[in-house]
């Protein structure tokens, strides 16, 4: 699959946005509660809000949607779905530099989503490849989830993606940073005194985790919330992810 072959476009009509619905059972699982509805979806795009996508074969295969804020400056990124046929082949990527082109187009400097800070692959592709940063954590964010997410309390990390200018600034050897928690089962240890900058690990694969042993992801969940508040309370954000067999975050100060 070469997703430089795909038009990304804004998505219309009842039958596109019945396949963003489609999309998002396939992607997360769940039931129709848990998916963005095809009405909403009608009523975002009037209103000026990004619901935009890449078709393949008459399947919806691709789906990024933004809502508009209070500040006209900031979209929030609600979703970003790529089907697990196109996973792989640069679409997430390429869907995002759509997002960022229509949001400059029309004066967003600035694009925020929330995300479970322990899936891995979506923290490398955040922070890493896109340049996000993140000092916002949320406990719980969205209450008892279903598909994927079940059986783990819906803790969040918000995402802030700048449009249009530099990349933040990130620690060199960034391996090599003391890290506050075991990279075995993420029980949290300390912040090191004096530090600018530190390491924070979560699990290689959360999802494999949740399936084999639930109660050893839960453990992770809870003793990296404490972290990430002991943190951020702390001055510091996250400026970058570490991939590999310990994956880890990296947060400066």
């Amino acid at each position: 699959m070469n997703a430089e072959s795909l038009t990304l476009r804004e998505l219309h009509g009842p039958h596109e946005l019945s396949g963003a619905e489609d999309l998002q059972l396939r992607v997360w699982g769940g039931s129709e509660r848990d998916v963005f509805p095809r009405d909403a979806l009608r009523a975002l795009e009037h209103i000026g809000g990004l619901v935009a996508g890449a078709v393949a074969g008459g399947e919806v295969v691709g789906l990024v949607v933004g809502l508009p804020t209070a500040d006209p400056h900031v979209q929030h990124s609600h979703l970003l779905a790529v089907h697990p046929d196109w996973r792989e082949a640069g679409l997430a990527r390429r869907l995002k530099l759509y997002q960022r082109d229509w949001c400059l187009a029309r004066g967003i400097t600035r694009v925020e989503w929330t995300y479970d800070p322990l899936r891995a692959v979506n923290a490398h592709f955040n922070i890493h490849r896109l340049g996000a940063t993140a000092d916002t954590y949320l406990d719980d964010f969205y209450g008892e989830m279903g598909g994927i997410n079940a059986g783990m309390p819906s803790d969040r990390l918000v995402a802030v993606w700048t449009l249009g200018g530099p990349p933040p600034a990130r620690p060199e050897a960034p391996a090599t940073l003391p890290a506050v928690n075991a990279p075995e089962d993420g029980q949290f240890l300390s912040v090191p005194p004096g530090a600018e900058a530190v390491r924070l690990h979560i699990p290689a694969d959360l999802g494999a985790l949740l399936t084999a042993r639930p109660a050893r992801a839960v453990q992770w969940r809870t003793q990296t919330r404490q972290a990430f508040h002991a943190l951020l309370g702390a001055g510091y954000r996250v400026t970058d992810f570490v991939a590999g067999e310990a994956p880890a975050y990296v947060l400066s100060r």
